[in-house]
């Protein structure tokens, strides 16, 4: 049996096995294993968000000089990249930040096979609050999740401040279409892990500010 598929099974397991804990609601498993898988990534999360941070000062460090060379050299654009690379090279910068991209690509695995072991125990079905069936979608779940990814998406890493709104409606809107065809289960599943992506974001950003204090 392949990893992925013995990942699978072993998060499946630990749904249903929390949800006979939680007297068989399997809402209450789905959850708690969520909760549990994105604590375990808070470490790297925290590794990549000093990372991206770093990077980040040290770009807008140099972005006097960047903008020069792009005056300077806006006819030669070889020479432009030559001149760029050099600048890099000199203050030590990556062009391409492969530590938060590896990082990031580090993570999906486990995040896929969340997602598979939910959509999967999700289908088994139960009751949640006022949702007769979690294997069904749920308009007000569908709502929450996408009201606490957007809050997820408004908090974390940020592009230029005209891009912010735009990629955030987009978003949005992608979420509440995509959820209000799944199973309220997976719903749970994507505003718990949104939520605790709220609750990193608050300690990553009081983190970075402590360390640059």
């Amino acid at each position: 049996m392949p990893f992925s598929d013995q990942a699978i099974d072993l998060l499946r397991e630990a749904i249903f096995a929390y949800a006979q804990v939680s007297h068989g609601n399997l809402a209450y498993g789905i959850m708690a294993v969520t909760f549990l898988a994105r604590l375990a990534l808070f470490p790297l999360t925290l590794r990549l968000a000093r990372s991206a941070a770093t990077h980040q000062a040290a770009m807008a460090r140099i972005q006097p000089e960047l903008s020069a060379l792009r005056d300077r050299f806006k006819t030669d654009p070889q020479r432009l990249a030559s001149e760029t690379r050099r600048l890099f090279d000199r203050e030590g910068i990556s062009m391409v930040p492969l530590a938060g991209c590896l990082g990031g690509l580090a993570q999906m695995p486990v995040l896929l096979a969340l997602y598979s072991a939910v959509s999967q125990a999700a289908q088994a079905g139960g009751r949640f609050f006022w949702v007769r069936d979690i294997s069904r979608p749920d308009v007000f779940i569908t709502l929450a999740a996408t009201a606490l990814t957007t809050i997820a998406m408004m908090l974390g890493p940020q592009p230029a401040a005209d891009q912010k709104w735009v990629l955030v409606a987009v978003s949005a809107i992608m979420t509440a279409v995509v959820l209000s065809k799944m199973a309220a289960g997976v719903g749970l599943y994507w505003g718990v892990s949104s939520a605790v992506g709220v609750v990193q974001s608050v300690v990553i950003k009081r983190q970075l500010a402590r360390a640059s204090a």
